[in-house]
């Protein structure tokens, strides 16, 4: 009985961090997803200095985020 406990309990702890690296994967896609929409917006259109200049600090938050959020997995 005490194997099988053992068990279901190591089995548990797998499937919550099984769960834990999903929602990782959910926010990293969501961050990649916001990226390639700012990338598309800015080849569509001509941007002055300052609205690249914001863009590029957006991706560059969500690349940190991402990076961050690497760590984890």
């Amino acid at each position: 009985m005490k194997d099988n406990s053992e068990e279901i309990e190591r089995l548990k702890q797998q499937l919550e961090l099984v769960k834990q690296q999903d929602r990782i994967l959910e926010e990293i896609e969501k961050r990649l997803y916001k990226m390639r929409e700012i990338a598309e917006y800015a080849s569509k259109y001509r941007l002055s200095g300052e609205e690249t200049w914001e863009l590029e600090k957006q991706i560059e938050e969500h690349e940190t985020v991402i990076e961050s959020l690497q760590k984890y997995l």
